[in-house]
């Protein structure tokens, strides 16, 4: 049954007993936000053994202070819904006890019991991981650890020195670690955000962008750039920091709009992580409409949704600025976007790293793990680009850009987002760009953009802008990582350190490539033995998706149950198939009956690829264009299907 998304918060209670000569040992309570916990490590950001292994660090450092306890968390739940989740999470660390009778190289365990649901996607099962105290080195009385003797200790205000600017290298730290990023600058899919924290602390930084938590990959590519330790009292001040900032400021994710989730994707969402919300169309839903609703709509955010008050949404305004073309600036109210001819367009948007899980088979990449789901259908409601600028004053657009060297159109959103796209593209009235006010009908949710947005036919899902606020024409592309930084720039396979190219000279994602996905795969009526064996061959009927980017239509599906003998036969084309000839923005749905040969361990092997107007087609594996981002896999789509034997 479907539930709404609720709003979790990390709280860490622990109970310490401190005892002392004479007098009896005494609770007390200590109540620590989520900021507290980063010096172990975040539950999502941090691999579980590092977590265990800090927890096993604190144990010795507070039984050398002569106390004892235990650490438990708990993911709390609040909502202003009356439905309630199952969700948890339990960390459970038994501290160390001093036991007279305990040997110097007794095992300081730290069983760590992770219980994990829908929020924290990327952590599945129960870790359980010990930790032994390392041996006194001879001749000393420390304690030596493995994770808190290696390397120098550096005060806050050494590293503040080291902010990357008049040549200096760029260090920040986190969780009492002191990180040399100089390197990884080039390489951060965020672009120059990264230096935000420079010289600095990244922890105020990761509230914010909390995708960090999503995966232990942050803290991987963190690891081999440690050069030594903060000091205490200055990770002390850091913590105390976080929690002053979570106790007085407002979450940024506390207005999140409510969202369909369920606990096995029946019918709902997918969710790669819910702070920013990323979710795609489990792959069984993905081809039930051929206009997703909108409920189902893939998301994928990178920050949290704005959240307008009604007097914010009267007073909402889009500038057209053409200042660069000496034409001046117009304010446009929702009011005056709605008196215009309205057009309306079916469009398929896809995220330019859908089907990234299918290159981390051969190598890791950076990025959400998409299926083949964040790809989806609607029918978008609003103004043609090319006539807003019209009607600002741009005149003729071809002049705009040969005589006025205006060759691209920037676009600025309420969260700070900036993309552009050529002067051609967003001009051309058969391009069918267009800043909408509704989807499927009906105002647009605030999860895709409300009050409006921009849509890009044709392009990756990234130049489609949710929260419109500004549009400006320029001799340049917008600035900022999602347009010239590594976040959408496909790197050559060879390379997995963009410090080895010029990242700048490489283009951006903007048309995308053919495409297509397996949504069904049912046996044909009385074409299946109960219990098929080796060899035998059996009638599946196949259906699912295809699609090109530049408006490039379908003109046909291949599909095999037999890859080895090149057995390939054309599916039937269905709904999608009849767009005008070069404005197919949509996707084309298909089916084919599909003979395919049981294997030896009773699988069958079903394969299928798009081919689209100008005769391109999906390569056969990822594995030749894996890039570090993971963007653009279209290579043939494989589906298996195990028989029970």
């Amino acid at each position: 049954m479907a539930k709404k998304q609720i709003q979790k918060n990390l709280i860490i209670e622990c109970e310490a007993r401190e005892g002392k000569a004479g007098q009896s040992p005494r609770a007390q309570p200590i109540i620590m936000t989520m900021s507290a916990f980063h010096r172990w490590g975040a539950p999502l950001a941090i691999p579980i053994r590092t977590m265990s292994r800090r927890l096993c660090q604190e144990s010795r450092r507070r039984r050398r202070c002569g106390w004892q306890g235990q650490i438990q968390t708990r993911l709390s739940s609040s909502s202003s819904s009356t439905s309630s989740s199952s969700t948890s999470i339990a960390l459970l660390a038994p501290l160390a006890t001093n036991d007279a009778n305990a040997s110097e190289n007794s095992t300081d365990l730290a069983s760590l019991l992770v219980l994990v649901g829908t929020t924290a996607a990327s952590m599945i099962g129960v870790h359980i991981a010990q930790c032994e105290e390392a041996p006194k080195k001879k001749g000393s009385n420390a304690t030596s650890s493995d994770d808190s003797d290696d390397g120098p200790e550096y005060t806050a205000d050494q590293v503040s020195t080291n902010n990357g600017k008049d040549g200096k290298p760029v260090w920040m730290t986190y969780a009492g670690k002191v990180y040399d990023v100089t390197s990884f600058v080039s390489n951060h899919p965020g672009g120059d955000r990264l230096l935000l924290a420079a010289g600095g602390p990244i922890e105020p930084h990761w509230h914010l962008y909390r995708q960090h938590f999503a995966s232990d990959l942050p803290m991987r590519l963190l690891e081999p750039l440690a050069i030594g330790n903060l000091r205490e009292s200055d990770q002390d001040a850091v913590d105390e920091m976080m929690e002053e900032i979570m106790e007085k400021e407002k979450d940024p994710y506390e207005f999140e709009p409510e969202r369909v989730i369920t606990d096995n994707d029946t019918d709902g969402m997918r969710v790669h992580s819910d702070q920013p919300m990323n979710a795609e169309v489990p792959e069984h839903l993905l081809t039930r409409n051929y206009l997703t609703p909108s409920y189902l709509y893939y998301i994928r955010h990178h920050h949290p949704v704005p959240y307008l008050s009604q007097t914010q949404i009267d007073n909402y305004r889009l500038e057209i600025d053409l200042s660069a073309y000496n034409k001046g600036k117009v304010r446009l109210s929702l009011d005056d976007l709605k008196s215009m001819p309205k057009e309306e367009i079916v469009m398929t948007m896809q995220c330019s790293g859908n089907r990234r899980s299918g290159y981390n088979v051969f190598n890791k990449t950076s990025g959400t793990t998409w299926g083949q789901g964040a790809i989806s259908t609607a029918k978008w409601g609003g103004v043609r680009l090319s006539e807003l600028l019209k009607n600002a004053g741009m005149g003729d657009p071809t002049e705009a850009r040969d005589k006025g060297g205006m060759e691209h159109v920037q676009f600025g959103a309420v969260d700070g987002m900036k993309v552009s796209i050529g002067i051609e593209k967003a001009t051309n009235p058969y391009g069918d760009v267009m800043v909408c006010y509704e989807m499927n009908g009906e105002d647009l949710p605030r999860d895709h953009g409300y009050p409006i947005r921009l849509i890009v036919p044709g392009y990756a899902g990234v130049r489609s802008l949710k929260w419109l606020n500004s549009i400006s024409i320029s001799n340049e592309e917008a600035e900022g990582p999602w347009q010239r930084g590594l976040n959408y720039k496909v790197l050559p396979p060879n390379v997995h350190d963009a410090n080895e190219v010029d990242v700048a000279k490489m283009p951006s994602c903007n048309e995308l490539s053919v495409s297509s996905g397996i949504t069904t795969v049912e046996p044909v009526e009385g074409s299946l033995a109960s219990s098929p064996n080796v060899g035998d061959v059996v009638v599946m009927r196949v259906s699912g998706w295809a699609f090109a980017g530049g408006g490039r239509n379908i003109v046909r599906v291949d599909v095999t149950g037999d890859v080895s003998n090149h057995a390939w036969q054309s599916a039937t084309l269905k709904e999608g198939s009849d767009q005008r000839y070069g404005r197919g923005w949509a996707w084309t749905f298909w089916e084919a009956d599909v003979p395919a040969k049981v294997q030896g361990d009773g699988s069958i092997h079903i394969y299928c690829k798009g081919v689209d107007m100008a005769f391109n087609s999906q390569p056969e594996s990822a594995v030749d264009q894996w890039n570090v981002r993971g963007l653009m896999n279209n290579s043939w789509y494989h589906r298996t299907i195990l028989f029970n034997r």
